[in-house]
């Protein structure tokens, strides 16, 4: 008996590859979500930190500016989750639902994280709006968000881990525990973690747009976007190095032998570096050519990182017995096209929403 389930009789409804594109996809932009809330409380309670301490008006300023915006970055985290998510389970389900299973308390538990973080990051925004204290809100919330963070990860890695499996349901059959020993968890989770505020500094290189031509904080967001940019994907290629370093050598060896998974770690270390020379020369000469630039370079680096995640996966999985391609496919292309076309409509009008919604807030600011 295999260490995986029995595949589903129900043969796939579009080919494997194309499941693949849309997680691609869908999971680039909830990674961008995701860093754009992890990397904006970071750097929202350091600078209200630091700005309290320094009595400093543009950092408290800007500190509030970044909490207002927190509650849409969940919204976006939340409904670009779940499309990835689900294109994950028709593909891995077999893997991922028996690590859900394991830990199964924390799996659902999840659901209730992100909402008392959700009314968090609004409570957050209600005092900024105010002039209220909210440092101790988002020092909660930012551990609220890391947690889940931490059990994602946990997740994503024991579904490639079946010889962990049985242990851990002879140690609970009710799912209380997290799995330990993993080498490979802590730096996949940091480099999630610590690489969401290098993102972010893109995001506050682009801010000032939203503000007023006299806000205290458009030279600060400015300032400080092309530096945390440069310094934590600095940090970020270290822990992808580890990343990889910590996978095992079958692993290693199946990343190392293929050809495109080495465009794609290549991809990734020179994208990486332009990056934090855009980051570098932000801090210099700021603006928002510079800022476009270092949003293409960051996209292209976190759409090469989830095609080099995707490859560890395959190839982890394969070491076992389990090879994704490997699946019956009865696709109907008229009803695949019109997916396609409701879920190109769909991300428009997310998008649209988002842009709707910031607008409203700037007015809201404005005349507030």
């Amino acid at each position: 008996m295999g260490a995986f389930p029995a595949v589903d009789p129900i043969p796939l409804p579009a080919p494997v590859w194309l499941f693949k594109l849309l997680n691609v996809v869908t999971l680039v932009l909830h990674f961008y979500a995701v860093h754009f809330l992890v990397g904006g409380l970071f750097v929202a309670l350091l600078w209200r930190m630091l700005g309290s301490r320094r009595a400093s008006a543009p950092m408290l300023t800007g500190s509030d500016e970044i909490v207002r915006r927190l509650p849409l970055a969940m919204t976006y985290v939340i409904n670009l989750g779940i499309p990835p998510l689900l294109f994950t389970q028709v593909l891995y389900g077999r893997a991922l639902y028996t690590s859900s299973v394991l830990i199964g308390a924390w799996w659902i538990g999840v659901v209730f994280m992100v909402i008392f973080s959700y009314a968090l990051l609004y409570a957050m925004a209600k005092r900024a709006d105010t002039n209220g204290a909210w440092g101790w809100i988002a020092l909660v919330a930012l551990i609220v968000v890391i947690k889940i963070g931490a059990i994602y990860s946990s997740n994503m890695t024991l579904m490639l881990r079946p010889e962990a499996w049985n242990a851990m349901y002879s140690a609970s059959g009710g799912g209380l525990y997290l799995p330990s020993g993993d080498p490979t968890l802590a730096p996949r989770w940091l480099y999630m973690m610590l690489g969401s505020v290098g993102v972010t500094g893109i995001a506050l290189m682009f801010l000032p747009a939203r503000l007023d031509a006299d806000h205290a904080a458009r030279t600060l967001l400015r300032a400080w976007g092309g530096r945390i940019l440069a310094i934590f994907t600095t940090i970020q290629i270290a822990l992808g190095a580890w990343v990889f370093c910590s996978q095992p050598d079958a692993v290693r060896a199946g990343l190392t032998e293929n050809s495109i998974y080495l465009i794609f770690i290549g991809l990734w270390f020179v994208t990486a570096l332009a990056t934090i020379g855009g980051g570098m020369a932000a801090t210099y000469r700021a603006g928002y050519a510079t800022a476009i630039v270092c949003a293409a370079f960051s996209f292209v680096n976190v759409l090469a990182m989830v095609l080099v995640r995707d490859g560890i996966r395959d190839v982890a999985l394969d070491a076992h017995g389990m090879n994704v391609w490997d699946r019956e496919v009865v696709a109907n292309w008229s009803t695949i096209g019109l997916f396609l076309i409701l879920f190109v409509i769909a991300v428009g009008l997310v998008l649209w929403m988002g842009k709707v919604l910031m607008s409203a807030q700037r007015e809201s600011a404005h005349y507030g």
